[in-house]
């Protein structure tokens, strides 16, 4: 159990790059190198989780620590993997104005975005293997990166209606069988605090699609139309949610803590990750094994599996959109691209922190250059 934690915990710290970032470490830790669970039912387990509302990673963290050290594991893991980026997002918020200031921590950002990039492409092999040779597989991949792309369709329903799909078509066509820190809680303006709570309740509960598609909901709450937030504010604590380590959704502890110090950060953080970690606690679990003991499932994931990829890549297009001709981002790609194919065992986190620290210092000398 102290294994379970300290993995956490140090994932916690130093797990850079984002939620599927923090999904591949897990997978590198747990599949590939102690071998506690097997690759395929790790992807089915991410399919699914994928599919629900919710950070992905925190809810990943949880289910993996019940499953392997119960009840205690799965809290073990819940604080693990939030107490370490939640204590850098408030020291982040306390000196906020004097971060905000710092050119150079965005472009080490920009490093670590390059090279989870390549990471996240590289992880989807594995998904990849099972079903390559069909056909129907490949095209729902493009179908849902299209449907992703312009947001026709919310992501859980593209995979659970593509899985689906798949389950009638093999069903129908080829078996035709039958199926179914700073101030003072005495400082704290109790006002705004039922109403953070309420509204970060509501994100984690039901806003599917990662950690990511929780942001636009408290951007519509805390800026447009409650007003506590100028947009400039919600734009910085984006950025420092994703640099800091752990989940992405951090982020609402940055603006809890903006909108009431201390106690906000805290009922923001609570809010958010209140009924992710209830579902992988409780009955999640038990419908995954129930699941996979489905006749069905293996079709179902099929289609699942091919939606869950193609949201994947649109998700990796969008999040360099703004940086495609930028040269580092195609040296960093490619670069760990090759690495990994060459030596698949290396540090992701390695690679991360070399990537950052790398596009800082060409940034740098770029920027005295001219």
């Amino acid at each position: 159990m102290f294994n379970l934690f300290k993995f956490f915990l140090l994932l916690g710290a130093t797990g850079f790059g984002g939620p599927l970032s923090l999904v591949q470490l897990m997978r590198e830790n747990y599949v590939e190198k102690l071998k506690f669970i097997k690759n395929e039912e790790f992807d089915q387990i991410f399919t699914l989780i994928k599919a629900m509302p919710g950070p992905v990673a925190f809810q990943m963290a949880v289910f993996l620590g019940r499953r392997f050290e119960g009840l205690i594991g799965g809290c073990l893991a819940a604080f693990g993997i939030l107490f370490p980026s939640f204590m850098m997002i408030l020291a982040m918020g306390f000196f906020y104005d004097q971060l905000a200031q710092l050119v150079m921590i965005k472009n080490e950002q920009d490093g670590f975005i390059f090279a989870v990039s390549a990471i996240i492409v590289m992880s989807l092999k594995s998904m990849v293997l099972s079903s390559y040779k069909n056909i129907l597989f490949w095209i729902i991949i493009l179908i849902t990166f299209y449907l992703s792309w312009f947001s026709f369709v919310p992501e859980p329903f593209l995979i659970f209606g593509f899985g689906i799909f798949v389950v009638l078509m093999q069903n129908s066509i080829f078996k035709n069988q039958k199926m179914l820190f700073s101030v003072s809680f005495l400082l704290v303006d109790w006002s705004k605090i039922f109403i953070l709570f309420k509204t970060c309740l509501f994100a984690g509960t039901f806003v599917f699609g990662t950690g990511l598609a929780i942001l636009p909901v408290l951007k519509t709450a805390f800026v447009d139309q409650l007003q506590w937030l100028p947009l400039q504010d919600f734009t910085d604590a984006v950025v420092f949610g994703q640099m800091t380590p752990g989940p992405v959704t951090i982020t609402a502890s940055f603006l809890g803590y903006r909108i009431s110090g201390l106690a906000g950060a805290l009922v923001a953080t609570i809010g958010i990750f209140l009924m992710p970690f209830f579902h992988m606690m409780t009955w999640f679990p038990l419908a995954v094994k129930w699941l996979t003991a489905q006749k069905w499932i293996k079709p179902f994931l099929i289609g699942a599996t091919a939606a869950v990829i193609g949201s994947i890549l649109m998700t990796v297009v969008k999040m360099n959109i703004s940086t495609y001709k930028n040269f580092m981002f195609w040296i960093i790609f490619s670069g760990t691209i090759a690495l990994l194919i060459k030596r698949p065992k290396t540090s992701l986190i390695v690679i991360i922190f070399v990537s950052g620290l790398f596009n800082l210092i060409v940034s740098f000398a770029t920027m005295h250059t001219i």
